[in-house]
């Protein structure tokens, strides 16, 4: 997801080039015809922005605080659209660039800040237009508002829907991508993205995290006794059954196959386990039934801590991993932490 983002941010700074490309262009050249024409105020306006827009060209795709660099653009260039069209002997024509603000807005700014800038600029333009080029025959001067005001309004309201419903599906994508298709978990990639908040949250407010990986104990069995129809309503049932006693806080995802990874924020290593295990029984003593198929179910499960186990995900994983095999190699539908970990290996060295 944070990826897509990213690539979001690039394509507007894309687009940012290509209409700082149109303003060198288009600056450059209406100065030259106002100098001509003896409107030095606008002119020095536009050269300006000329060169501002050359300026920031060679630097939109790496610059660092985008946002702030495109207000710092935008608003003194909508500004000095309003301004060209209150300029006397200016031609009506320059309305034209002020029905491209909602466009530019909602494109460079998103919805919210790109709703109230196209208001009060489109606002402000509309006002100007009326104030310098409504004058004579009363029906004549309807007309032409009402064409005005409509034109405006129609321009602003395609650009917020558009908006709104990019924005829809960006999220339905990004929602998409980071979810498994069969239990409706987390992927690994919702898994890695959560895992760096969580981590950094924890490093923040000196807070606990533990990284558990469940792995169901011989679901090939239910596959090949029953099919992977069967196989796949399992593994359902094992997500709902865990999402549901988990809080909303932690993240369940699922890792592959029949593992599942769950995130836990804020419990000691101690009340990790109490949960986990836990879970564990509950889960043994809570048949699955499926189409007059009754399989009674276990899991496996290693803990690994942020801290004392590593710092990253991968390291985390890993070490859960080692302990989730411990589990299975002392019999299965067991769960192992770092206590359990040092009572096993103590057991081993005293029986050697």
């Amino acid at each position: 997801m944070l990826n897509n983002l990213e690539q979001n941010l690039q394509y507007r700074r894309s687009v940012m080039r290509v209409m700082l490309m149109l303003v060198m262009v288009g600056g450059s050249t209406f100065s030259a015809i106002n100098f001509y024409r003896g409107l030095w105020p606008l002119a020095i306006l536009e050269l300006i922005f000329a060169f501002f827009a050359f300026f920031l060209w060679r630097k939109v795709l790496q610059i660092s605080h985008f946002q702030r660099w495109v207000s710092a653009f935008l608003l003194p260039f909508f500004t000095t659209m309003v301004y060209a069209m209150y300029v006397p002997n200016t031609s009506v024509s320059i309305f034209v660039w002020i029905l491209t603000i909602p466009l530019v807005s909602y494109l460079m700014m998103g919805r919210k800040q790109g709703f109230w800038i196209s208001l009060f600029f489109i606002a402000s333009g509309v006002s100007v237009y009326l104030y310098r080029f409504i004058e004579g025959d009363s029906v004549i001067n309807i007309a032409d508002t009402l064409n005005i005001i409509i034109s405006a309004s129609l321009m602003m309201s395609l650009a917020h829907v558009y908006e709104v419903n990019r924005e829809k599906n960006e999220d339905r994508l990004l929602e998409l991508a980071s979810t498994d298709t069969l239990t409706g978990l987390a992927n690994r990639m919702k898994l890695r993205e959560n895992f760096t908040l969580y981590s950094e949250y924890a490093k923040r407010h000196k807070s606990s995290l533990a990284v558990v990986i469940f792995d169901l104990d011989y679901f090939k069995k239910i596959n090949d006794q029953y099919g992977h129809h069967v196989g796949d309503a399992t593994l359902c049932y094992i997500a709902n059954f865990i999402k549901d006693r988990v809080r909303k806080t932690d993240l369940l995802a699922r890792f592959g196959g029949e593992e599942f990874v769950l995130l836990i924020v804020g419990s000691k290593e101690k009340d990790c386990y109490k949960q986990v295990d836990s879970l564990r029984q509950q889960l043994k003593d809570t048949p699955f039934i499926y189409d007059e198929v009754t399989l009674a179910m276990t899991v496996s499960a290693g803990i690994a801590t942020y801290g004392n186990d590593g710092l990253s995900l991968d390291d985390l994983l890993l070490k859960a991993d080692q302990r989730l095999y411990l589990a299975k190699d002392n019999g299965r539908n067991f769960v192992v932490d770092s206590i359990k970990e040092s009572e096993i290996k103590n057991l081993t060295t005293n029986d050697i």
